[in-house]
């Protein structure tokens, strides 16, 4: 299939790197074209990606790609069969060939934007990666649908990677995934201060009852800028929990939150018992 028209369509970068011209109708056009055939235009637009720093250019390749994945999951809805789904494995599929880290970082953040529960174990293998870890993450997060057990699974692996190990806690915390209580616990006692807060976040998401004694012996011991981030995470948790134990955590803050800086504090608990 020659997808040449298409990219032709799509402007390259005037003057300071920036795409001022652009022929609208033109672009329209060529879109209207590759979107017939999604799932084989994204397998010829994948073959035209560069490394970034790779001798040519691949600037009207993403440009394509990228326009047909913000518009596929519309699209899809409006056509006979899945094409959303087909276009998203087409991608998917491609992480597992011989392309540089780089490109496969960019095709997850396409993915992050039309995939769906189809395609999270391709994405899950990339959280133990470093380098591409963060925008497996963030692509799983955005799809939600069966991404937490692809965390969990990750997880141990990880373990003596601290960026890894957070990364994959943030995500947890961020699906509020009641399975991994146990994890979130278990960070609180991390020796890495941003390790504890995401436990403590989690936690925070989960708004369990049985956790509070722990949640509110780890919050005592934090300092400086992490103490101001957990009493934020208080206040959260005070918000999701029954009166009785929200009432408890105020008095927490009230008891442990005594320095000048923290007034703001005592003035919201105040307001709430």
């Amino acid at each position: 299939m020659n997808i040449q028209p298409y990219i032709d369509a799509f402007p390259l970068p005037a003057n300071r790197g920036i795409l001022s011209d652009i022929n609208k109708e033109n672009t329209e056009k060529a879109l209207a074209e590759a979107m017939k055939n999604p799932a084989t235009v994204a397998a010829e637009l994948i073959k035209r990606l560069l490394d970034p720093g790779a001798e040519g250019n691949d600037i009207q390749a993403r440009h394509l790609l990228h326009t047909m994945a913000v518009r596929i999951p519309d699209y899809g809805r409006r056509m006979k069969g899945n094409q959303r789904a087909e276009f998203s494995l087409v991608l998917a599929k491609s992480l597992s060939s011989n392309l540089p880290d780089r490109v496969k970082a960019f095709i997850i953040r396409q993915i992050q934007l039309c995939g769906g529960e189809e395609v999270v174990p391709a994405i899950g293998a990339f959280l133990t990666v470093g380098g591409i870890a963060d925008d497996a993450a963030q692509a799983l997060i955005a799809i939600q649908k069966g991404s937490a057990d692809q965390f969990r699974k990750a997880l141990p692996k990880v373990k003596k990677d601290i960026l890894l190990y957070q990364n994959i806690l943030h995500g947890l915390a961020e699906l509020a995934d009641k399975a991994s209580k146990a994890h979130f616990l278990e960070a609180l006692g991390h020796k890495d201060e941003e390790v504890q807060l995401l436990g403590l976040w989690g936690l925070t998401q989960l708004a369990d009852s049985s956790t509070l004694d722990a949640f509110l012996e780890a919050d005592g011991r934090q300092k400086g800028f992490a103490r101001v981030k957990t009493g934020s995470f208080c206040l959260q948790l005070a918000e999701k929990l029954p009166k009785a134990q929200a009432a408890g955590i105020y008095q927490h803050l009230k008891k442990t939150r005594t320095a000048p800086q923290e007034k703001y504090l005592q003035e919201i608990v105040a307001a709430a018992l």
